[in-house]
């Protein structure tokens, strides 16, 4: 697997979303660097529909 497969999500407003689409996180950690916190996902078939819809719904 490479970090391509994975998806650093630190929009809180999409990983409510992605909790409503029933995908479930790999882990929430912080980035060292910016202190931020972050849920990591693996990018398969489904969370990516899930992307889709969320990108093409999202408020402007």
């Amino acid at each position: 697997m490479k970090k391509r497969d994975y998806f650093f999500c630190y929009n809180i407003n999409v990983s409510k979303f992605m909790a409503e689409k029933g995908i479930e996180f790999i882990t929430v950690s912080q980035d060292l660097k910016t202190k931020k916190i972050f849920s990591l996902y693996f990018i398969d078939e489904k969370f990516q529909a899930a992307m889709n819809e969320y990108r093409a719904n999202k408020p402007k």
